[in-house]
């Protein structure tokens, strides 16, 4: 089943002109083995396409994303400080009490700006917003 909460999909660093992309890198993702970690990710950054408890295809798409992104950060991140600063900055913020607080709520039409405007007032920052 879908989650009912908002997810993360990855951290993507930056260099403040672009978003950084498949950095050449010696440091691929190595299996995480801590089991507390292991249940936060499979919740807060779950693999959609999964079943739940299917850790590998779990860690095929923890990798994938950290061997895409987080290898561009690994002079300031290794692997778990990576991980962990996902999850820091996703719990940081509930962005659906946000976006409720803004009268953004499921049925009622908005634009992306809406959404962007109600974000950026808690935040101070302009969220990347993709439809789909």
């Amino acid at each position: 089943p879908l989650p009912n909460y908002f997810t993360i999909h990855g951290l993507w660093p930056d260099n403040k002109s672009k978003m950084l992309n498949n950095c050449d890198s010696d440091d691929d993702y190595k299996r995480i083995m801590n089991p507390n970690m292991l249940k936060q990710l499979e919740y807060d950054w779950p693999n959609l396409i999964s079943k739940e408890g299917d850790i590998d295809k779990y860690h095929d798409f923890w990798g994938y994303e950290f061997n895409k992104h987080g290898t561009c950060s690994t002079n300031r991140y290794n692997q778990d400080q990576y991980f962990h600063l996902a999850l820091k900055l996703k719990n940081q913020f509930d962005l659906l009490k946000i976006l409720r607080n803004h009268g953004i709520i499921p049925g009622k039409s908005c634009t992306v700006k809406d959404v962007e405007d109600a974000i950026k007032a808690v935040t101070a920052h302009v969220p990347n917003l993709n439809c789909i």
